[in-house]
């Protein structure tokens, strides 16, 4: 059965491909350094249009309109511009309301669209730009330690890791940030004080990873300007102890994260990346795998969440929990010495 595969790697080599939703421009040039805040590309996606109707305009008959035109297709115009005209006593004339491009020019009527802000795709980590897709967007390559998690906010920031708490199990605290944590990412346990983003903002912080959160809180973590990244999931859980063995040994290292939608289907996890020098060569991670015997496996929701194991047995019929429920499973040695059945829907390879 092909599953998900969710990585927490120590030292990996990282690829990603950063790509427009539409066509448009790509400003970053190959083998340039780039930074998670760096724009690579951009595009219009949402341009605004405006119908102009000369005949009102000039107060004149559509053939008259067509000789007083000055555009055509294609012009770029500046607010205020003359589009059509003079005509009549006091010289009439119709401007551009804003900057704009002519994109029609018939029958008494323009067509303008308005300039307006560009999407602007961020390069979402540290690295090189390795490749060019043309008019698309580039690939970005780095080598270094790679942590993902299971929900972000959407934002995109750089800086450097702090702890909040000696262990990251615990429940982090309004009063934990002070000024000290100024233009760091924070790492913690858990969150279920809505303050605590609040307090965070004033400071302000450049990023924040936790192991979990009360999904309550999602609104609240969605609308602050810096990025969040849950590893593990809602509630009140202890961060997986290999995520936080590996954030705490790399604590004080500048960390990208990149809070974007979690995807079971594509294998896109909003993800931690810590570039780090290496004279050596690394395979990158694959992003699906198949459930196997003995496979390192990390249990995503149910009574063992957020715990980590090896597959020990995968029957080939369906599994009958005590529950009555029959479901694809696999026994799994958990860490601890303890032996558990799961569903395979509750579980994702884990690379370390």
């Amino acid at each position: 059965m092909l599953a998900p595969t969710k990585h927490i790697l120590p030292r990996t080599n990282i690829r990603r491909e950063r790509i427009l939703p539409q066509l448009g421009r790509v400003v970053a040039r190959r083998m340039q350094k780039v930074v998670p805040a760096d724009v690579v590309a951009e595009a219009n996606l949402e341009p605004e249009h405006i119908m102009i109707d000369l005949t009102q305009g000039l107060n004149v008959s559509a053939a008259k309109a067509k000789d007083l035109l000055q555009r055509q297709a294609g012009d770029v115009l500046s607010k205020g511009d003359v589009i059509a005209g003079p005509v009549g006593l006091f010289q009439r004339v119709v401007r551009a309301p804003a900057d704009c491009e002519v994109k029609i020019a018939a029958e008494g009527k323009v067509l303008l669209e308005k300039d307006t802000p560009s999407y602007q795709l961020l390069a979402g980590m540290k690295g090189t730009v390795t490749n060019i897709i043309p008019e698309r967007g580039v690939i970005i390559e780095t080598v270094g330690a790679l942590i993902q998690g299971v929900w972000g906010n959407g934002k995109i920031a750089h800086g450097v890791m702090q702890r909040l708490s000696k262990d990251l199990e615990g429940e982090v605290q309004a009063n934990q940030v002070d000024i000290s944590f100024r233009g760091a990412i924070a790492i913690g346990g858990y969150c279920k004080d809505p303050e605590f983003f609040s307090a965070a903002a004033s400071i302000p912080i450049k990023g924040l990873i936790l192991g979990s959160m009360s999904s309550t809180l999602i609104p609240a973590a969605s609308s602050v300007e810096y990025p969040i990244i849950i590893i593990d999931g809602f509630g009140q859980k202890p961060m997986n102890t290999l995520a936080s063995r590996l954030l705490i040994t790399n604590e004080e290292k500048e960390i990208s994260l990149n809070a974007q939608e979690y995807n079971r289907t594509t294998g896109k996890h909003p993800e931690a990346i810590i570039s780090l020098p290496s004279p050596d060569n690394f395979d990158a991670p694959k992003d699906t795998d198949q459930f196997s015997v003995g496979k390192r496996v990390y249990v995503d929701s149910g009574p063992y969440a957020t715990r980590i194991g090896t597959i020990e047995v995968i029957p080939l019929k369906a599994f009958t929990f005590t529950s009555g429920i029959q479901a694809q499973a696999a026994e799994i040695a958990l860490d601890g010495n303890e032996r558990a059945w799961v569903p395979l829907k509750n579980l994702e390879i884990i690379e370390t």
